[in-house]
């Protein structure tokens, strides 16, 4: 009864104190120096970052539809961590209308 009692004790005290050993993930950081601008063809837009600080960054872009229908967002599938820059076109019978830039912070 008494080894029952202790490791009951044990097992609490260590509950309270946290050392249940789960892990928790190192911080990354949001890109900085970020721009983003139409791509000198204007059929589609640019994005890049100076430092990627251990996130991400991809570029994004509001088209304007030629029949009049409503606008189509599209983003660039891959994300990117490098000074590498990222370029989104417009579909087929759309215009840019206006840009930016996604970022995420892993």
């Amino acid at each position: 009864m008494k080894k029952r009692y202790t490791a009951l004790l044990a097992g609490a005290a260590m509950a309270l104190l946290g050392l249940q050993g789960v892990a928790t993930a190192a911080p990354t950081g949001w890109p900085t120096g970020c721009t983003n601008e139409r791509s000198s063809t204007g059929a589609g837009w640019l994005a890049g970052c100076r430092h990627s600080n251990g996130g991400h960054y991809k570029a994004a872009v509001i088209c304007e539809r030629e029949d009049g229908g409503g606008d189509v967002t599209v983003h660039s599938v891959e994300w990117k961590d490098k000074r590498d820059p990222s370029f989104i076109a417009c579909p087929p019978l759309t215009s840019v209308k206006t840009g930016g830039i996604i970022t995420r912070s892993y």
